[in-house]
């Protein structure tokens, strides 16, 4: 069913009350609001040739939602953000970095809302408080770029499924705050587009220092796993290509693809579990 008329106490709003106030260019110019799908990211690769650039599918509820590595991502209703987004040309960077790209616009838009500090960590997911709040999800579909994202907004530790229990949170859990789903994600629309348009017209540079400020591995040891290899080395953070570096005792490696599965905090006789 496509609607945005919900209860506004859930974080929803009309559709025209939302397009009224959604401050983006191109981006989400056209939104397809669903009150339960399998997962976004398949329902808009129904759109990849019929649908303009920005389009964005947004659904109250997942019942197949999936992020990195072919993980599930939890996604009950009305208690997350759970959206899609089409970008066809120009993608005239590397893909990676679109998904640095999007993972600060969404860090720098939940730190206006939230007033706290986000952080990051490659490739892409978004960590409030050492536990992820935010993931990514990148599917080359040609001719287009899918970029998945999920939001873990009014979420109550014991809502999540037992194996993600401790290294996952919420907005809520970590704020005691029940911010509108609507207004995240206006703001996150609006730090996109900017984000995206920086990243075509400036590339890597346009990112580095954003990242880095907010890259809680950098220049810390790190565990990391690249299919069936674990590699261990200290994090130089993402190279122009979006890979990571990372120096080993065999020299400096470059890695396109993996997950960082234990971090050191750099300065902190501390580690931490992804």
């Amino acid at each position: 069913m496509r609607s945005f008329l919900k209860d506004t106490k859930e974080g929803l709003e009309s559709s025209s009350s939302f397009a009224s106030r959604l401050a983006t260019k191109w981006l989400a110019k056209k939104i397809i609001f669903f009150r339960e799908l399998t997962s976004t990211q398949d329902e808009i690769k129904k759109y990849i040739f019929t649908g303009e650039n920005g389009l964005v599918v947004w659904a109250d509820r997942q019942t197949q939602g999936r992020g990195r590595l072919s993980r599930n991502w939890y996604s009950p209703r009305a208690a997350g953000l759970y959206f899609s987004l089409l970008l066809k040309e120009p993608l005239a960077r590397p893909l990676p970095l679109y998904g640095l790209a999007t993972a600060i616009g969404v860090a720098k838009a939940l730190e206006e809302v939230v007033k706290i500090p986000f952080q990051l960590k490659w490739p892409n997911d978004i960590l409030l408080r050492g536990r992820k709040v935010g993931g990514i999800l990148l599917e080359a579909v040609s001719p287009a770029l899918i970029i998945g994202i999920g939001i873990n907004v009014s979420f109550r530790r014991e809502d999540f499924p037992p194996e993600i229990k401790e290294k996952a949170t919420s907005i809520f859990e970590e704020t005691g705050l029940l911010i509108s789903r609507a207004r995240i994600l206006r703001a996150v629309l609006k730090k996109l587009e900017d984000y995206y348009e920086l990243l075509l017209k400036e590339g890597f540079p346009a990112l580095e220092k954003e990242w880095q400020e907010r890259d809680v591995a950098l220049g810390g040891r790190v565990v990391l796993r690249r299919g069936d290899q674990v590699l261990t080395g200290f994090s130089l953070g993402p190279s122009s290509d979006g890979a990571l570096l990372l120096k080993t005792p065999q020299g400096l490696l470059k890695v396109h693809s993996g997950e960082i599965l234990m971090w050191e905090v750099p300065g902190w006789e501390k580690h931490r579990a992804a």
